[in-house]
């Protein structure tokens, strides 16, 4: 009997950590949909596109406490 592996959710390496995890996907999802694209192609742009997808990875694997939430200020600094 074949199993279809293809239709298995991915599992993280025993030694990945969830930070390793994230920037790992946030990293994927870039290099399927930015490499060729119109923002590829205006490197101010790029630039701006490129340091979102930086502060994406700080703001989703940054240490939380309890009450921590992600403010405005903390995105505005981090773009």
């Amino acid at each position: 009997m074949d199993i279809d592996h293809a239709a298995e959710p991915a599992v993280r390496a025993p030694t990945q950590t969830n930070d390793e995890a994230v920037a790992a996907l946030i990293e994927r999802w870039w290099a399927d949909h930015f490499p060729g694209s119109a923002v590829a192609r205006d490197t101010a742009s790029w630039n701006v596109a490129h340091a979102a997808k930086e502060a994406l990875k700080t703001l989703l694997t940054r240490p939380r406490t309890a009450n921590s939430s992600v403010t405005s200020d903390d995105q505005e600094r981090s773009i």
